[in-house]
């Protein structure tokens, strides 16, 4: 991971799934509670995930994926499979903590550009590590979603900084591109050792 632009950044933003949080068992999990497989489970899972990103209610979203899976819906199985997604999208790993406490007690300004569900929006906002986040932007509270160009521009407005002085750190290429687009100064995630040597190089944590 380089730099793509010599900035000064005086904003870090981090996508949160994927990139601050690794669910590894996440389908797994929510398959324990279904008669279906993990893959089964995933691919039901992601053709809607984008309408509950964008501020749906779980309800909508499982009532959806159940039946896609041919498994009747009740409320105590939307709300397990709920808990189960909230919290394996909001449990950060140890090293991202370590990072994210690095770049605060840096007095560097941290933000969160995700998409994601109300029901994961309430639950970073009550983690541990959301005392080291100054600027919070979820898909579902915009009602606009990565990549649009339009989410990029209100951060931007939001963030009432140069463009140029954004640095964002996403999973997704065509995040990243879009961000690019916008302006930011974007890199793609590949690794925690990787996000932290990245913002050592531009001067935003010191070497170790």
């Amino acid at each position: 991971m380089t730099p793509s632009r010599a900035t000064a950044a005086s904003v870090v933003i981090f996508d949160l799934g994927e990139v601050l949080a690794t669910p590894t068992d996440l389908y797994a999990s929510l398959a324990a509670c279904l008669p279906q497989r993990a893959a089964a489970v995933e691919t039901a899972y992601w053709a809607h995930r984008d309408a509950y990103d964008r501020g749906g209610t779980a309800q909508a979203f499982w009532t959806s994926v159940l039946t896609d899976l041919g498994t009747p819906v009740t409320p105590s199985l939307i709300a397990d499979l709920t808990y189960i997604d909230t919290q394996a999208w909001t449990t950060v790993r140890p090293d991202a903590t370590s990072l994210l406490k690095a770049l605060s007690d840096s007095g560097i300004r941290v933000g969160v550009l995700s998409n994601a569900t109300l029901e994961m929006a309430t639950a970073a906002r009550a983690t541990p590590w959301a005392e080291y986040i100054t600027d919070w932007f979820f898909s579902c509270e915009l009602r606009l979603a990565k990549p649009d160009p339009a989410i990029y521009h209100h951060v931007t407005k939001e963030l009432a900084l140069p463009a140029d002085s954004v640095l964002f750190i996403d999973d997704r290429r065509v995040n990243v591109n879009a961000a690019l687009d916008a302006g930011w100064n974007a890199h793609l995630w590949t690794s925690g050792p990787d996000t932290a040597n990245l913002l050592t190089d531009v001067g935003l944590l010191r070497p170790v």
